[in-house]
């Protein structure tokens, strides 16, 4: 009798654990790329099969790669540039059809702007019309069925907070704010070395003494460390007895910069060698070739500039008196001094008449035009000057003035000078202008994660959100 009781709990319990499905963030991120990109392509199958009037088959597709190719990439550079891919925007219904509406514009835009991709495009507009209406309808039913049936707790990860101190709340803020994909079941504490600090919202279910039993009897099936180099030795093997039976056990640092994309500084303490860089090569491939990329881009753009700059020049000198440009110094690469170019926005000597370490949003101190510009990025463009001569690059930290009050306050605040500042950024993509030491605090998390994980793709990405930026008046 005993047997066949142990074989029903096994059953119920292989039951009970194929019924959930917990979804990883870079699960959920690869779920919703390759849905989409699946879904464009049956429309564009679609396509064929209205202009051809059969059902496509190879000999029909073969012919026609660079089509598909072409709008494939195309879209996967728009959406990951409108954060289509932000597993939080996915979650709700609302501002996920909003990113993809969005998504659809700016790829029709850039289809009309260079036909040359499709050049059939202008001859026979009416079906491909047909075919962008399919596409958009079936990627908001996809995106409608993810918020809807993949929002649930079937698919969620459940989460338990092992450590009651700082940053075991700070991550409980984290998830509850950005990271619907979890829900934290609770959170453990107890050793007399930690300062315990009382996580509100969650439940505390024990101490540490209990660890395996909490996350079989919760389903626990992510274990967060908030302090993974003090574990003492005796909690050390209850830890990796859970996760040789599935869970996965995760720092705080890590599944803090997996959620925000960005580094807590304030939370690394000693365990700054595992959150910064200090394997990367600087003077790699990706180095010369991201200098080949600012020199060829910004020349591009001083070219382009070119025509427009006596108009600008005019609309700056009517709207108030004293130069056209303004030239700040700041903090470059290994903290040398660079002066950078910049169309002038606020009032001749603002330096000395607000606060010159911070702009509010609503200074007194911008004029008329200096808002225009600063609101569509094209105060910045000058600094195309300063990326060709080697001052910048084009992506980066922004360059900062020297505040002493900073550095001292703020945790790893140099480190920002590891690399070239850029007229454009992951932290200005992200949070835009920063005010005040919260802000400036959140912006050198979003630094630190662009220098620690610093790639083309990066780059990339961030240039092709600023462009949208830029397009939509997402400046400051």
């Amino acid at each position: 009798m005993s047997y066949l009781n142990y074989v029903h709990t096994q059953i119920l319990s292989t039951f009970q654990r194929q019924r959930r499905f917990p979804l990883q963030i870079s699960q959920r991120k690869i779920l919703l790329v390759g849905a989409d990109l699946f879904l464009l392509n049956v429309a564009l199958l679609f396509g064929l099969y209205v202009n051809l009037g059969a059902p496509p088959s190879s000999p029909i597709i073969t012919p026609n790669p660079v089509w598909f190719a072409a709008i494939t990439f195309m879209w996967l550079v728009v959406a990951s540039a409108n954060d289509n891919y932000a597993v939080k925007q996915a979650a709700k219904v609302r501002p996920s059809v909003i990113k993809i509406v969005k998504s659809v514009f700016i790829m029709g835009g850039v289809l009309i702007i260079v036909p040359i991709l499709i050049p059939t495009l202008w001859a026979d507009w009416p079906r491909y019309l047909l075919v962008g209406t399919l596409a958009v309808t079936l990627l908001l039913l996809w995106r409608v069925f993810y918020a809807k049936i993949l929002g649930r707790s079937n698919f969620k990860r459940r989460a338990l907070i092992a450590g009651a101190d700082l940053a075991g709340r700070a991550i409980a803020e984290i998830i509850k704010e950005h990271e619907p994909g979890y829900d934290i079941v609770g959170y453990i504490g107890g050793d007399s070395s930690e300062k315990e600090q009382d996580i509100q919202g969650v439940t505390r279910i024990g101490n540490w003494t209990n660890l395996t039993s909490y996350v079989q009897d919760h389903g626990i099936s992510d274990i967060v460390l908030t302090r993974p180099n003090d574990v003492h030795n005796g909690h050390m093997q209850d830890v990796l007895t859970c996760f040789e039976r599935g869970v996965r056990i995760v720092p705080m640092p890590e599944l803090f910069e997996e959620i925000t994309g960005r580094v807590p500084v304030e939370h690394i303490g000693e365990r700054w060698s595992a959150s910064l860089p200090i394997d990367w090569d600087s003077k790699g491939l990706y180095l010369l070739l991201k200098r080949a990329m600012d020199i060829v881009i910004a020349s591009i753009g001083l070219i382009i500039l070119a025509p427009f700059f006596p108009f600008f020049v005019l609309a700056i000198k009517l709207d108030s008196p004293g130069p056209v440009f303004y030239r700040p110094q700041r903090l470059g690469q290994g903290g040398k001094s660079i002066r950078l170019w910049k169309f002038r926005t606020m009032v001749a000597n603002a330096d000395r008449i607000g606060d010159p370490t911070f702009t509010a949003k609503s200074d007194s101190r911008i004029t008329r035009v200096g808002r225009l510009l600063r609101l569509t990025h094209i105060d910045e463009l000058p600094q195309f000057i300063n990326v060709v001569t080697g001052d910048m690059s084009l992506v980066g930290p922004r360059p900062e003035r020297h505040v002493p009050e900073l550095e001292d306050s703020i945790p790893y605040y140099r480190a920002r000078y590891a690399v070239k500042p850029g007229a454009t950024g992951w932290a200005l993509v992200n949070q835009g202008y920063a005010e005040g030491i919260d802000g400036t605090l959140i912006k050198l998390q979003y630094d630190l994660y662009y220098i620690k994980h610093q790639s083309l793709t990066l780059d990339v990405l961030i240039l092709c959100r600023s462009v949208i930026h830029m397009l939509t008046m997402g400046g400051q």
